[in-house]
């Protein structure tokens, strides 16, 4: 390969601590990682009812019970679900990725509108438009939850694959800012093959929260970002700059069957030691399809 990707030992690479200052070990990490990797898949499935739901058997998630569930045409396409491993003391908000027409006509509308929280930042305004279909399903449901005293101390997850990772992206922001408990909640975001959501703005967003909840990740960071390989799609939409990603990249490449090496990137946001080194000419459609914990078919537009 031309481009220079991290490997052989982990010497180099920089780990970040759990909450009581151990560091992760990578075995950890990828445990971690499939297993939201897992979540974010059974988004592309019948997951409504999920004891029917083959890709929701799986022994690490087939215990989730599903509290909530959307599937919206209007204003756009948008499907989910919000559920909770009580094993792992867990809610999770995952979104679905890019398999409809519909979502590949967000996916192109590359005007950029204000975002509703704070006018001075922008986003996509169709990634905003498919999050807005969601919206009340995804905070409705986490109300319910914040208000139910047997889920007190429960880590909230916000998960997606490619467009359901910006609109996973759109709804932490969006509940994290306003999010009115009590008690300090552990919030977190984590994203799989995101395309870029909106400018440096909204990164910058991104990144505060990330720092203000930090203590809160199983791997020590409020927003992993992570990458596979050649991903083409985390190097999207590209407009002069004005789209810029934020949050902390998790660089990786192999498969859950030969094993994954992953880099967490020193930098936040664009590290230019990690994917941002790779050049259009080796970017991959391939490699936004498998993930830790994911393999999917090629998208039916």
């Amino acid at each position: 390969m031309l481009y220079a990707f991290i490997a052989g030992s982990y010497a180099d690479v920089v780990f970040p601590s759990t909450h009581d200052g151990a560091t992760l070990a990578p075995s950890v990490l990828v445990d971690s990682l499939q297993h939201w990797g897992r979540q974010a898949a059974s988004t592309y499935e019948r997951f409504e009812d999920w004891d029917a739901c083959a890709a929701c058997q799986h022994p690490d998630i087939a215990d989730t019970q599903v509290n909530a569930t959307w599937s919206t045409m209007v204003p756009a396409f948008s499907r989910g679900y919000v559920g909770i491993q009580h094993a792992r003391r867990e809610v999770v908000v995952a979104v679905r990725g890019t398999t409809h027409v519909m979502d590949a006509l967000a996916d192109a509308q590359l005007v950029q509108v204000p975002w509703p929280a704070d006018t001075q930042a922008h986003v996509h305004a169709g990634f905003l438009l498919a999050y807005q279909a969601a919206r009340p399903h995804i905070l409705g449901a986490l109300r319910q939850i914040e208000d139910d005293p047997e889920l007190a101390g429960y880590s909230v997850r916000f998960l997606g694959h490619s467009l359901g990772a910006a609109q996973a992206s759109l709804a932490f922001a969006d509940y994290v800012q306003h999010a009115n408990t009590t008690e300090r909640r552990r919030y977190q975001l984590v994203t799989m093959g995101a395309p870029r959501v909106g400018d440096s703005a909204f990164a910058a967003i991104l990144d505060g929260l990330a720092t203000e909840h930090a203590a809160g990740g199983v791997q020590g960071f409020g927003v992993l970002r992570v990458v596979h390989a050649n991903d083409i799609v985390v190097h999207l939409p590209r407009m002069l700059g004005r789209y810029v990603h934020g949050g902390r990249e998790v660089w990786a490449r192999g498969s859950d069957a030969a094993g994954w090496e992953l880099r967490v990137c020193r930098r936040a946001g664009e590290d230019p030691g990690c994917s941002a080194s790779v050049g259009p000419l080796w970017w991959s459609m391939g490699d936004h399809l498998e993930y830790p914990g994911m393999r999917l078919g090629i998208p039916k537009y």
